[in-house]
């Protein structure tokens, strides 16, 4: 991953949860030039898809998450790889194994040997489709509607099957963490995994260290409700290490060159 790479997943994540934000005091965040900024937001800004205007960075009227979902899928690929690739080694056959909706545990599509014997239940159709060329792979999906903002089956039919259907494990991720706190966007997104949540026996969280020091509007769940912790990217805070650790947070990071 690069240096750009790991800015314009912040950029998006921001204009994604405040809406606008000012390009001097995402410069000073960044630790970089508001012309390092400008040209790393380029594509983007000759799309259209994002304004600039006086000074501000803003989401514009053909601003969509699905489209920013998509980018977000390309972001940080070499952290959600790898913490997908930790996580993997946890699963063992004849288990029911709940999936989220996420990008990073799209990268679970990486490690299909560890699923095989198992029972996979989610609602990540692009999990779904890619799984399902592999007849050593049992699927449940949740179905309902289909969402292509998260490119996920969400709705009132989808959580009806996710509470009717118990896993040995769950692997989950979040649109940003602060604290010991997850964070999710999406109503629709936050109510799926509170019901995936409550029928899993154990839960394990994978997080690209990007999504560290930030809020959304929904608060998910505590990271004190999972039995372990996957983080990768190219720095992680000791400070934040420090805390983890004096909240007796189970966690593992793993560190990605840039």
């Amino acid at each position: 991953m690069d240096y750009k790479e790991n800015r314009l997943s912040i950029i998006i994540e921001d204009i994604i949860s405040e809406g606008q934000i000012d390009i001097k005091s995402l410069s000073k965040k960044l630790k970089v030039s508001t012309m390092t900024i400008y040209r790393d937001i380029e594509e983007f800004t000759k799309r259209g898809v994002i304004k600039k205007e006086k000074g501000i960075l803003s989401s514009s009227q053909i601003f969509t998450l699905e489209y920013f979902h998509d980018v977000r899928a390309k972001l940080n690929i070499q952290s959600k790889i790898k913490v997908a690739e930790e996580a993997v080694k946890i699963i063992q056959t004849n288990t029911f194994v709940g999936i989220d909706d996420s990008t990073t545990c799209l990268q679970f599509a990486n490690f299909q040997k560890y699923f095989e014997g198992t029972t996979v239940v989610t609602n990540n159709i692009k999990l779904i489709n890619i799984f399902s060329s592999n007849p050593k792979i049992k699927i449940i999906s949740l179905g309902g509607r289909y969402n292509r903002p998260t490119g996920s089956f969400l709705g009132l039919s989808t959580e009806n099957t996710a509470s009717q259907i118990p896993c040995h494990y769950l692997f989950m991720s979040s649109s940003s963490l602060d604290g010991t706190k997850l964070y999710t966007h999406d109503e629709d997104v936050f109510r799926t995994k509170a019901i995936q949540m409550i029928n899993a026996e154990k839960k394990y969280y994978l997080c690209d260290t990007t999504k560290i020091g930030k809020k959304a509007m929904n608060i998910q769940a505590d990271l004190s409700e999972f039995e372990k912790c996957f983080f990768a990217g190219p720095y992680f805070d000791k400070s934040f290490e420090n805390f983890l650790k004096k909240k007796k947070v189970s966690f593992k990071y793993f560190k990605i060159k840039n």
